[in-house]
């Protein structure tokens, strides 16, 4: 897997998926951008990947089409980019209002903020690939996910669709199961009693950022994959 004279960009690149993605990147001899909204996580994340000459760090939201129009902008050539910001949290159709801005963020995030990457990507690429992250819910959602469950199955159907319309740029998804990230953070109390169901997956432990970022790579750098959603999950699909 060797990406030597390759850009990489990575959106949510500060942390978890993200960071490790642009870990491995570095060392298959890439150069890397990490795009991410706290300046002082991606400042913290460029020095815990310890080649700041390689790497290039911009704010960067995906609620927020300029920042994402001006990511792109600053870069000359694209070849490889991977899309792992996204939300993870509760919510029931029920909780749903008018102004659920929690809710709303997560479709913003991970549809539209897609969308729009992938826009402004496009014309800086020649070939290449984009991963986007879908999840296990799109396939075995649990209580309280309808919202998350929809946005991930909507990932998988845009991977097609554009795995189409980018060619020949290679567009594939990696839908991680249950991995020890920041994300989960977000459920305050429960988040432990969340990643110790990792013992009744069939491997019998939750999952490392380091082995979903693995997987992308191999999504970058295999030329002949495209239009795929590749699980990795523990066997978390099977129980």
């Amino acid at each position: 897997m060797r990406l030597e004279g390759k850009r990489v960009v990575v959106v949510g690149g500060s942390s978890g998926i993200g960071l490790e993605t642009a870990r491995l990147a570095l060392g298959a001899g890439a150069a890397v951008t990490i795009a991410g909204r706290s300046e002082n996580r991606l400042r913290k994340a460029v020095a815990a990947l310890g080649a700041p000459d390689c790497v290039r760090m911009v704010i960067a939201d995906m609620t927020d089409e300029a920042s994402l129009q001006s990511l792109f902008a600053g870069e000359d050539r694209v070849d490889h980019v991977f899309l792992p910001a996204g939300e993870l949290r509760p919510g029931t159709t029920d909780a749903l209002t008018a102004d659920s801005r929690s809710m709303r963020e997560i479709l913003e995030v991970r549809l539209l903020g897609v969308a729009f990457a992938v826009r402004y990507a496009k014309p800086r690429m020649k070939d290449g690939s984009i991963t986007l992250m879908s999840g296990l819910y799109a396939s075995r959602p649990g209580l309280g996910g309808a919202i998350g469950a929809a946005a991930v199955a909507a990932v998988e159907g845009m991977t097609r669709a554009l795995a189409l319309d980018m060619a020949p740029v290679r567009v594939n998804a990696v839908s991680p199961g249950l991995v020890d990230t920041p994300l989960w953070d977000t459920f305050g109390p429960h988040r432990e009693a969340i990643l110790s169901s990792g013992a009744k997956l069939p491997v019998g432990r939750v999952g490392r950022p380091e082995e979903i970022a693995e997987a992308v790579m191999f999504l970058m750098t295999n030329g002949f994959v495209t239009g795929i959603v590749l699980p990795v999950d523990g066997g978390g699909s099977l129980v």
